[in-house]
């Protein structure tokens, strides 16, 4: 059997014109999240000169994972609509699943697709929930591992300005670090520490995260034990564990396990002298995960992914900058 390639895209999106202001919204959502949507304003240099009717019909028949159709009034009666729609069935046919997803903003029947294809009725939905719904049908993206050059989310999470240059090197060249600083670690290591930035409370920033040894143990699935070998070997890579007696109160005579409070502080050789390293590191972990549930949030920063930082969820990767870049 011949070998499956990879799609191009995770999903094409085919619409009528009128509909566009909603659907470039799903686009932005879902472009930003790290999905790579076909949708011809992000292809405009790929199409110029391109036989039209011949490359949409290999992007809609061949190079999408999925194809999301914009149902309408005005999609029934466009020439190009039913020309991507053909291509779309076309496949689904020969690969007899779930490629094609109608979309319908009203009941205007379609040539050529069933009324037994199950459909999402959007009349009176948001494009960002919509959004949502189509990453949750691709499911989850773990992109190369790597560091972005530009972090523009990082940014945007700490209000840092465009003007402000000096502010946003700074807060790059912490999270870098950090960065560095896990490239460094087993990844039983990294998933301890990713592990209390992700899930810690940051009431306590910018000293550090705190959260329950217990609490913890169980979100990752490791020993307490383990946890706490974990975090104490990682000390030489600027990586502070304080461990507290826990802060919750029990009430008289409730029966609770003992716990332990973890208190985890982060600085940057880069930046010794910064007080608020810790607060660049959680809002770097939590912008690097905030499109996963918490499981694959921490199994995407241990990875190493920290893509996400860049305002296309892409970005050009600064894993293979030379040394003289690292810590």
């Amino acid at each position: 059997m011949p070998e499956m390639r990879k799609p191009k895209f995770d999903v094409a999106l085919s619409f009528a014109s009128e509909d566009r202001p909603y659907v470039q919204k799903v686009a932005a959502v879902l472009k930003d999240a790290g999905i790579s949507v076909f949708y011809d304003d992000y292809e405009q240099v790929a199409l110029w000169g391109k036989d039209l009717y011949t490359h949409l019909d290999k992007v809609y028949r061949q190079e999408s994972q999925y194809c999301v159709l914009f149902i309408s009034k005005y999609y029934a009666e466009k020439v190009w609509t039913n020309h991507e729609r053909r291509s779309a069935q076309a496949r689904a046919i020969r690969e007899n699943r779930e490629y094609v997803l109608p979309a319908r903003f009203d009941e205007t029947p379609i040539d050529g697709l069933p009324d037994t294809v199950g459909y999402l009725d959007i009349s009176n939905m948001a494009p960002k929930e919509f959004a949502g719904l189509v990453r949750e049908k691709v499911g989850p993206k773990f992109s190369e591992p790597g560091f972005p050059r530009r972090v523009d989310r990082l940014w945007a999470a700490m209000n840092i300005p465009k003007g402000d240059k000096e502010g946003r090197e700074r807060v790059r060249e912490i999270a870098y670090s950090f960065y560095n600083a896990l490239r460094k670690m087993t990844p039983a290591e990294r998933s301890a520490v990713v592990g209390v930035f992700l899930f810690g409370c940051a009431a306590e920033l910018p000293d550090g995260v705190h959260i329950s040894l217990d609490l913890l143990s169980r979100m990752l699935q490791q020993p307490k034990d383990e946890l706490l070998d974990n975090l104490a070997a990682v000390r030489s890579l600027n990586v502070k564990v304080k461990v507290r007696e826990s802060v919750l109160e029990v009430p008289h005579g409730e029966l609770a396990p003992e716990d332990k409070d973890l208190l985890l502080s982060y600085w940057s050789k880069s930046a010794p002298w910064d007080n608020d390293a810790t607060t660049v590191v959680v809002n770097a972990v939590r912008c690097a995960s905030d499109h996963f549930c918490m499981d694959h949030g921490v199994k995407v920063v241990a990875g190493l992914d920290f893509s996400r930082l860049a305002k296309s969820g892409l970005g050009l990767l600064a894993k293979d900058l030379p040394d003289d870049d690292a810590d």
